[in-house]
C-alpha cells in the first residue's frame, strides 16, 4: 500500500534544508535547548525555532524542563534518514560501475560493489581505471586467468611480460578482439597461439566484462558502449573469488581454444 500524503509531506518536511536534519542529529546526540542547537548548526535562532516547531507538530521531538528530546519514532526516523544517506552516498560511488556492469550486475557479490574497492574514470581521469588495472595486472601473484571483451598495446605489453616471468595466462576474448588482434596486433595473436604459458579461448557471443583472478585477488571492469573501460573493482575476499572462478568458468565452457578458432576466421 502506497504511502498517504501526509506522509510524503513529512518527508518532504526532513528532506527540505540540510539544518533540519542537522537539528534532529543534535538531538539525537543529546536533549537541547534552542540556544544550544544554535551553536552547533548553522541556523538562524529563527530558523531552529521553526523546525522544532514542525517536528513537535510530527512528535519527532517533545519539550522537558526548557529542553527539546527526541522522542522514541524521532530517533528512528533520524537513524533511519542516516542509513538512507549512507545508501545515497554509496550509491554515488559506486554507480559509474554499476551502471556498466550489463547482464552480470544481478550477481555481482556485495563485496565488488564497496566504495573502497573501486577506481572509477571520470572526465578529470579519463584513464584512471586503465593505470589501475593495468597496475593490478603487472603486480600479480601467480598464474592468472582473465576475461577481456577488448585488447590494447598496453594489455599486450603486460601479458608479454607476465609471460617471461614464466607466468601462465588462460585467457578468454570474443571474435571482435581476434579480429582487431589479427590486424593490429599481429605478433601478439603470433604470441598467443605458440607459447607455451598462454592458452587462449574465443568466447561465441561478444563479451561485456572485463575479469581477472591471480592466485588470491579479484578484479572485475566495467566497460561503456564503446569499449571504454569506466570502473574496475578489486576484492582478495574468499567468497568474492570463489564467485570469480565460477564465472571465469562459465565463460570458458562457451569458448573454443584459438586455434580452431583462428582456423576458421
Amino acid at each position: 500500500m502506497a504511502p498517504d500524503d501526509s506522509v510524503h509531506e513529512d518527508c518532504q518536511f526532513l528532506t527540505g534544508s540540510p539544518q533540519r536534519f542537522a537539528v534532529l542529529t543534535r538531538l539525537h546526540d543529546s536533549p537541547a535547548r534552542p540556544t544550544d542547537i544554535c551553536d552547533s548548526v548553522d541556523a538562524t535562532r529563527t530558523t531552529v525555532q521553526r523546525i522544532l516547531a514542525g517536528f513537535s507538530e510530527r512528535r519527532w521531538v517533545v519539550k522537558r524542563n526548557g529542553e527539546y528530546c527526541l522522542t522514541v519514532t524521532g530517533r528512528r526516523v533520524h537513524d533511519r534518514y542516516r542509513e538512507l544517506l549512507t545508501e545515497l552516498e554509496r550509491a554515488r560511488a559506486v554507480g559509474p560501475f554499476a551502471a556498466h556492469l550489463g547482464p552480470m550486475e544481478a550477481e555481482v557479490p556485495a563485496a565488488l560493489l564497496d566504495p573502497d574497492s573501486l577506481t572509477v574514470s571520470s572526465e578529470q581521469s579519463p584513464l584512471a581505471s586503465v593505470r589501475r588495472f593495468t597496475e593490478w595486472l603487472r603486480d600479480v601473484d601467480g598464474d592468472v586467468r582473465a576475461i577481456s571483451p577488448i585488447v590494447t598495446s598496453v594489455f599486450n605489453e603486460v601479458a608479454a611480460n607476465l609471460l617471461e616471468s614464466e607466468i601462465r595466462i588462460e585467457f578468454i576474448i570474443d571474435h571482435s578482439v581476434l579480429e582487431r588482434s589479427a590486424a593490429d596486433f599481429p605478433t601478439a595473436l603470433e604470441r598467443s597461439l605458440e607459447h607455451e604459458y598462454i592458452t587462449t579461448y574465443v568466447h561465441e557471443d561478444p563479451l561485456d566484462i572485463g575479469l581477472a583472478l591471480d592466485e588470491s585477488r579479484v578484479c572485475l571492469a566495467a566497460y561503456d558502449d564503446r569499449n571504454n573501460v569506466r570502473a574496475i573493482a578489486e576484492s582478495d575476499e574468499p567468497a568474492v573469488y570463489e564467485w570469480a572462478e565460477s564465472v571465469f568458468a562459465r565463460y570458458q565452457s562457451r569458448s573454443e581454444p584459438l586455434e580452431a578458432a583462428a582456423s576458421t576466421s
